[in-house]
């Protein structure tokens, strides 16, 4: 639900970049996490150099990078093709999740188990983007170079954020003593150098004489600082606790909510209603989760696979 409010960032700030909001959004929840850090201390004494070099990997993968490419796709081949791809991130995740869970012994469905909600939420995904896929072929934004470069970037975000999910389960599930909250923390904080220098580069980009913090400085500040402590702190907070006690074929499908509300918000701020597609597609994606909580559900943390 939280990160879903991510998307109406753009639609309250119209006279940003897409980038600078990107850049800033990391920025201020990296100075957030620093004093947090002085709270966690206890609990950083307890990680390696390798954890250290990991989380910052997460950072600025599954963060930064994710973000850049995503608002590339977005400038260049169009919101309806970066919607398409990251709506595939929920089904891919959940099905490469399935595959290395059963190779590392942890808990893995049946495929004839798994597969009945992954059709749901794939049937879903399609229902709530078949208005988007004939907007495709028309929003090169100006030559088909531009459009081949976005599509690669959407690509490329979708790879970034399929690796993410998986592998930041990975550490949390293989570290059960340590804390979801302190891993958010240090997301943070690790990315915090990165976002600084893109945040410098985009502005570099900006025509002379532009602020720094743009037209509406305070409220550029205040929705930053908004979206560093909710959509980046506590949601990373939220997905790290539900990663460390779910299977990550599982939690990979709560991503959907994500798109749920993202849509829901808009069209409350909108003040428009659904449309029936849109409508069918949301009821599939809730179904398709339904389905495999009940089937995990069912099959149980002691059962064989």
């Amino acid at each position: 639900m939280i990160w879903g409010l991510v998307y109406l960032i753009p639609l309250v700030l119209p006279g940003y970049d897409p980038m600078m909001i990107s850049s800033a959004r990391y920025v201020a929840f990296g100075l957030a996490c620093i004093p947090l850090v002085w709270l966690e201390r206890e609990e950083f004494r307890h990680y390696s150099l390798s954890d250290w070099w990991f989380v910052t990997k997460l950072s600025v993968v599954g963060n930064i990078i994710y973000f850049w490419l995503l608002s590339v796709c977005i400038q260049r081949a169009g919101a309806p093709f970066a919607g398409i791809c990251m709506a595939v991130i929920p089904v891919l995740v959940a099905a490469i999740a399935n595959i290395r869970d059963r190779r590392k012994g942890r808990q893995a469905l049946r495929w004839s188990k798994l597969l009945p909600g992954l059709a749901l939420i794939a049937a879903g995904l399609v229902f709530s983007n078949w208005a988007e896929f004939d907007a495709i072929v028309n929003i090169s934004g100006g030559s088909e170079s531009d459009f081949w470069i976005g599509s690669a970037a959407g690509v490329a975000a979708l790879l970034l954020w399929t690796w993410y999910p998986i592998r930041n389960a990975d550490w949390l599930i293989e570290n059960p003593q340590r804390s979801p909250k302190s891993w958010s923390t240090a997301q943070g904080i690790t990315g915090l150098p990165v976002s600084l220098i893109l945040f410098a580069a985009v502005y570099a980009e900006q025509p002379a004489g532009t602020p720094v913090l743009g037209a509406t400085p305070v409220w550029f500040v205040t929705v930053m600082i908004g979206c560093a402590l909710l959509c980046s702190w506590v949601g990373i907070l939220c997905w790290n606790a539900m990663s460390q006690r779910l299977p990550t074929a599982l939690s990979g499908q709560m991503i959907v909510f994500e798109t749920i509300f993202a849509v829901t918000y808009a069209h409350i701020l909108r003040c428009e209603i659904p449309s029936p597609m849109l409508s069918l597609g949301v009821v599939s994606l809730i179904a398709g989760v339904l389905v495999s909580l009940r089937a995990f559900q069912r099959f149980g943390h002691s059962e064989p696979v």
